[in-house]
């Protein structure tokens, strides 16, 4: 499915009116899925190549617009967290790599992996944020669980995900010490 669909049933699912615990999971697992591949729908808006408007945490800001989409949020913060952490390790920060403004263009290499880094940051504390305000601990663990496998898959195929992986694992083994 493409990132479109998985975002559209997830807010489906929100929007449904249910508040089971299944929903929840089945929301925020179909945004963490399209948020992976959120960032990069900038060429088809016509945007430039990261495209500072789709590789930041506005996505998630705007599902957080109505209570009922905040699983979408959560899910969303998850999805391209991972996405920009993969970000920070590309081939090489120039150019095609560098964050873009509308209008401007490149901000350039440092300020790029500032923004990548913080934008990174902001997404994945986002969603942890919201999973512990939407979820019980029951349904958190599940979510998270299905999130880190998804997160997993995703940063072992992508180009930058090894290093990605590796940092975000250590990060987590030194929050759960």
């Amino acid at each position: 499915m493409t990132a479109s669909l998985l975002l559209l049933l997830a807010v489906s699912l929100a929007l449904s009116g249910g508040n089971g615990a299944w929903i929840t999971v089945a929301s925020v697992i179909a945004a963490g899925a399209a948020g992976l591949r959120l960032p990069d729908i900038d060429a088809p808006l016509g945007l430039d190549h990261r495209s500072a408007l789709t590789h930041c945490i506005l996505p998630l800001l705007i599902a957080l617009l109505d209570r009922r989409t905040w699983p979408v949020a959560a899910g969303l913060g998850f999805g391209i967290g991972f996405h920009l952490a993969a970000d920070l390790f590309p081939a090489s920060m120039r150019g095609y790599a560098t964050i873009k403004l509308p209008l401007w263009g490149s901000i350039g290499v440092l300020p790029s992996y500032l923004w990548i880094a913080a934008n990174a940051a902001a997404n994945l504390t986002g969603g942890v944020l919201l999973l512990d305000r939407i979820a019980t601990r029951r349904t958190a663990i599940v979510v998270l669980v299905a999130i880190a496998v998804l997160g997993a898959a995703y940063l072992l195929r992508t180009p930058g995900g090894w290093y990605a992986f590796v940092m975000l694992a250590g990060l987590g083994w030194l929050i759960l010490r």
